[in-house]
């Protein structure tokens, strides 16, 4: 009977040891993520594995070249080449070859952009140059986050694979001097690459601008709708070329449109007609129609602090309210903190403080944003959740321990194996 007893004891124990342990706290293989590093003397990096490995012990198999923190921080200290060896709580191991070079460092790796639209299937050189001149070693090296999105080869040449987002990573021959460009990949249309943005303005036969009505534009393979906004404004983007019919809608539910019209994008020449109360209208349009009325653009918020990893969406304010927004070229003044795209979305990369700055097309309004990026908090809570989580594990243990054992005392009494308890009272004096 005991044995029983303690056979399913161990068996609930083991079940409810193995279930409470998160799948990524549970792990046999440990890697870099890269194999090779190439530094000069003075200069450090900042070794990371891959997934969510731990390493208990980093070490150097040349300090004299290379020394290594327990972090992981690696200082290049003479020309030569050295092994880092990474070991977790497991003893497993990865091992990093660094080459510490000889010669003058670059400084800088200047790209011709930090972010770049593209299409699904074109291609795109990016030009990068390393500066100073004086430097030896001009050599970079390419690489993308994401290959599902866009490929970079050896020469620059980057090659839009699907819809996405992915980062270019340059390189100089030290990994501690690099630059990133962040691509967007959109779909490809089906008119051909050539679209165009359509800002528009919904007045009535009175002269009314109409607000909260809905703009419908149809073409062969696209179906597009928008709403307009308080001061009658609506927009379409990336219209493609080609022929559209669209009509104007009360309401989202309304069957029957108050309005239809056709519309064709030949290039840049776009001509709109539209039939009202069975007469013929026709619609003037204007690329830049708006923007030159615009005063002053402000950002909805002039200093963030993100987390490793995570975005932020920047939205804009322009003066006066029924003006066009103009476009916002965003750049960061350290990429490797912290990029930017075309969109305004904001990816915070790695720790530190940089500043971006949002810049109309004309160079008039200029309006900057600190941004501060913080490490994650993610694996410091799963850590805690896991201590948790075992303490009260060893608690369940030792109550189920201390129990089990009273339970066994009391039966080995009540057979004559024990002798009775002492009766608890006052000793005689």
């Amino acid at each position: 009977m005991k044995k029983r007893i303690l056979s399913v004891f161990t068996a609930v124990i083991l079940m409810m040891c193995v279930f409470s342990i998160p799948a990524y706290a549970v792990g046999d293989v440990i890697d870099f993520t890269r194999d090779s590093i190439g530094l000069y003397p003075q200069q450090s990096y900042q070794l990371s594995l891959k997934a969510n490995a731990d390493a208990a012990e980093y070490k150097s198999s040349d300090p004299g070249i290379v020394s290594v923190s327990d972090s992981g921080m690696l200082q290049a200290v003479h020309p030569g080449t050295s092994i880092i060896t990474a070991t977790d709580k497991k003893g497993n191991q990865a091992t990093c070859t660094v080459i510490v070079r000889d010669g003058k460092s670059p400084e800088s790796v200047v790209l011709e952009t930090q972010s770049l639209e593209m299409t699904e299937g074109e291609s795109h050189f990016l030009s990068a140059s390393v500066l100073p001149d004086d430097v030896e070693d001009t050599r970079v090296y390419y690489s993308s986050s994401d290959t599902d999105v866009a490929k970079v080869d050896k020469n620059g040449i980057i090659k839009a694979a699907k819809a996405g987002v992915t980062v270019i990573t340059v390189e100089s021959a030290s990994a501690a001097v690099s630059s990133k460009c962040m691509v967007k990949v959109n779909p490809k249309q089906g008119h051909g690459s050539f679209n165009v943005s359509i800002y528009g303005v919904l007045y009535s036969i009175a002269g009314d601008r109409k607000a909260n009505m809905v703009v419908e534009l149809n073409g062969e393979s696209d179906n597009i709708r928008t709403t307009t906004d308080h001061n009658g404004n609506f927009y379409f983007d990336s219209v493609t070329q080609g022929s559209y019919t669209f009509n104007i809608y009360k309401t989202l539910q309304s069957k029957k449109p108050t309005a239809s019209g056709t519309l064709k994008v030949d290039g840049y020449d776009i001509t709109m007609s539209c039939i009202i109360n069975g007469s013929e209208v026709v619609i003037l349009y204007q690329s830049d129609a708006g923007t030159e009325n615009v005063k002053d653009v402000t950002l909805e918020k002039n200093n963030i602090t993100l987390e490793e990893g995570s975005s932020y969406d920047m939205s804009f304010k322009v003066k006066p309210s029924d003006a066009i927004l103009p476009v916002m070229n965003g750049v960061s003044e350290n990429p490797q903190i912290a990029m930017v795209d075309i969109d305004g979305r904001i990816t915070a990369l790695n720790e530190g403080t940089t500043v971006i700055t949002f810049t109309t097309s004309d160079g008039k309004i200029s309006r900057a944003c600190k941004v501060t990026v913080v490490s994650s908090t993610r694996n410091t809570y799963s850590w805690i959740i896991i201590i948790l989580e075992s303490a009260i594990i060893i608690l369940l243990i030792l109550m189920f321990t201390i129990s089990y054992r009273r339970f066994l005392r009391n039966k080995e009494r009540e057979e004559g194996l024990l002798p009775p308890a002492p009766k608890k009272g006052r000793r005689a004096k």
